[in-house]
């Protein structure tokens, strides 16, 4: 499969009908000029064929021939949902809620343009769309400047009850069948009384939890499925470019029934796989308020910074080569406070410290219309530049200076993972909602305890992965492991559990672990399929907390929130908690297990202050990992990893200062050696004394004798 061979940093350039023409020559000179590699457009079909079978080209031709005159590759974006009336007028192409309703195509966000959306279910659809996809790509795969193929912009399905129409239940149908087998073996799984596949129903909202659960998981599977057919179609036109293909706002961060895509299926499709950038760890509520930001405006930034990180190495689970494809180049609305220099610096350097291969920065210019109206914007309207325009093109020229250095850097493996399970994710959401009118948001139970985890394991400085369960077999590559609210456990992935543990793995758990089995059914014994053994505890009870309870494990003090359980030790278990058992361990061939009463990824969120951290380093102590966590220390963040190819192998590493007060360089922590910053030129000797990192600095070190040009 076809990857650049260079790191590429893209801006997203033109969405009809902003910028106009008269400012495209001077933009993208400007552009050139930052630094940046490419630009991305994002052709929109209702723009391109406003009369059926009739294409208008001639914007993309001008913008094309001007980047290839400024040296700029082109990624071109598809961007299918914007769909021509004369698709809707002619052709049955609505979608259709379950009762029957039709979703009205609409203009919305990110589709000023109107059209949004059709159900590419249907052939019609499929068929129309088809034919503009190769239209496109056999007009411009000539062009020696494109740099590859983006099949679609943020696939997902949205809302709950998209879409109901006769092809997207017989996919439904179809799926169903291909994933039970039989309508036999469907009713012994769940214990129904199903006398056809055709008299099942996409339902009408989660009341069943059963069946809304199979319907929008059938739903990330036709995601997936489009952007399969997509792939297929553009790489039989153009084999030699890579395909591309981005989320927003990726399985981590979105509400999982109401927004929903499956990462790893979609990033099995293409060549690329991406994320949107979200700023923010709590609830979205409107373009200008938003929970939690990982911004430094936030007093409390420090808790919420390692946001960044967790959606690269997330995306990168998925995808070995991965992208950042859409980071913000700036807030989404002139209601909200702009972004800062730092912000966008300390964005692209925390996803690219943790593997990203290229950036793409949502946008240049901002909207000047429609609800994204003044939205993301890099540089200002009228083109002069921001601190945030200067800050990116800081690291856009020092590419340029050390284009092998970026190309070649790899992060250092992770000793810690934290384990994400879609379907668990989802039964989540939808438990913690309870009804249709409170599934919006990501506050959920799940989300929580995921988010926290990893910031807390992260605060320790520690480098931190995340296994998609489908890969779960991965966790033998990783010293500690955590599950956190994985309450969905198989009975073959049990197994891969207690393999892990016997042959020397560290293994953490919240409650609640294969409370329920694949199908969701409560397990008589919990945890279920025989894990209580491995975990040396059983949970004869599960509940509800009205209010925050005081709880303790290995001497620190906590504040449990939402849920609690009662554990009793069994066989070789022991407690930690000074006899209250709220943490039960126990060891199990060459490994150790730890099994808390409380979720403390999740109380961590809901309490300020550091006990989390500091029941995080408890723990990893106890496992043999030791990080020196104390509350008084600087979050200064060291990426550790390697540049140069195989022959020439050479320790780097990242360093963010997120403090506003300069601190001294980790040098004890680098190979012993001499280093460049590929970012400024300086020179740092470990052997020295005294070295310093300034007040929101970010380096890049590499060897001296590495020259970064390749």
């Amino acid at each position: 499969m076809p990857t650049p061979t260079d790191f590429n940093f893209c801006v997203q350039y033109y969405r009809q009908p902003t910028p106009p023409s008269a400012e495209w020559e001077d933009d993208l000179a400007h552009i050139a000029r930052l630094g940046f590699t490419a630009i991305q457009l994002r052709p929109q079909w209702v723009w391109h064929e406003r009369e059926e079978g009739k294409f208008l080209w001639d914007d993309l031709d001008r913008l094309i021939e001007l980047a290839g005159h400024n040296g700029l590759n082109v990624l071109f974006k598809f961007f299918l949902e914007t769909a021509p009336a004369w698709l809707y007028k002619n052709y049955d192409a609505r979608r259709v809620t379950p009762d029957g309703s039709p979703i009205v195509p609409r203009a919305r966000g990110s589709f000023p343009v109107g059209g949004w959306m059709p159900c590419f279910d249907r052939p019609v659809v499929w068929e129309k769309a088809a034919r503009f996809v190769r239209a496109g790509v056999e007009r411009y795969r000539h062009k020696p400047n494109i740099l590859g193929w983006h099949l679609w912009n943020e696939p997902r399905s949205r809302p709950f009850q998209d879409c109901a129409c006769e092809h997207s239940t017989a996919f439904y149908r179809k799926w169903l069948a291909e994933t039970f087998g039989s309508v036999e073996h469907f009713n012994e799984t769940f214990g129904l009384a199903v006398q056809d596949w055709g008299d099942i129903d996409p339902p009408p909202d989660i009341s069943g939890y059963y069946d809304s659960w199979l319907w929008r998981t059938s739903r990330a599977h036709a995601v997936a499925a489009w952007i399969g057919r997509m792939a297929a179609l553009v790489r039989a036109l153009d084999p030699d470019r890579p395909l591309f293909c981005h989320v927003g706002f990726n399985t981590l961060l979105q509400p999982t029934f109401t927004d929903t895509s499956h990462d790893v299926l979609t990033s099995r499709e293409v060549d690329v796989f991406g994320t949107s950038l979200p700023h923010w760890t709590g609830d979205f509520h409107t373009f200008f308020n938003v929970e939690r930001p990982a911004l430094f405006s936030n007093p409390l930034y420090r808790d919420e910074s390692y946001l960044y990180g967790l959606q690269a190495r997330w995306i990168g689970a998925v995808k070995d080569y991965f992208w950042i494809n859409e980071v913000y180049g700036n807030s989404w609305n002139y209601m909200a406070e702009d972004y800062t220099g730092d912000d966008l610096r300390f964005m692209l350097a925390s996803t690219i410290s943790e593997g990203a291969r290229g950036i793409v920065v949502w946008q240049f210019k901002a909207e000047r219309f429609s609800e994204e109206s003044v939205t993301s914007g890099l540089v200002e309207i009228d083109g002069s530049d921001t601190d945030r325009s200067l800050a990116v093109s800081s690291l856009c020229k020092a590419r340029q200076r050390a284009p092998a250095a970026f190309a070649s850097w790899r992060p250092e493996k992770a000793r810690v993972a934290v384990v994400f399970d879609f379907a668990a994710d989802m039964y989540s959401q939808m438990e913690h909602a309870e009804s249709m009118g409170n599934l919006g948001t990501v506050r959920y139970r799940y989300k929580e305890s995921v988010k926290g985890w990893y910031g807390m394991l992260w605060r320790q400085g520690l480098a931190v992965d995340l296994v998609a369960v489908e890969y779960l077999e991965r966790i033998r590559d990783y010293e500690l492991v955590v599950l956190p609210y994985m309450h969905l456990v198989g009975e073959e992935q049990a197994g891969v559990l207690r393999a892990y543990v016997e042959d020397g793995g560290t293994l953490v758990a919240d409650p609640g672990l294969a409370f329920r089995d694949r199908r969701a059914w409560v397990q008589p014994v919990r945890p279920g399929q025989g894990l209580d053994l491995l975990f040396g505890c059983r949970e004869p009870k599960l509940k509800a907390i009205p209010e925050p309870v005081q709880v303790m494990a290995l001497d620190v003090v906590m504040e449990a929130h939402a849920m609690l359980a009662r554990l009793e030790p069994c066989g070789t278990g022991f407690d930690l908690s000074g006899g209250a058992n709220t943490l039960i361990a126990n060891s199990v061939g060459k490994g150790r297990t730890f099994y808390f009463s409380f979720y403390p990824g999740l109380s961590h969120r809901a309490a300020a202050g550091d006990r989390g951290f500091a029941l995080a380093a408890r723990l990893l102590a106890e496992a043999g990992i030791e990080t020196h966590w104390s509350a008084e220390r600087p979050l200064l963040r060291l990426r550790k990893g390697t540049v140069g190819n195989a022959e020439e192998n050479l320790p780097a590493a990242w360093v963010l200062n997120f403090e506003p007060d300069e601190l001294p360089l980790p040098l004890r922590n680098l190979e012993p050696g001499s280093y460049r910053c590929a970012l400024t030129g300086r020179s740092v000797n470990t052997a020295a004394d005294g070295a310093v990192i300034a007040g929101r600095e970010v380096m890049f070190l590499v060897p001296e004798k590495f020259d970064g040009k390749g």
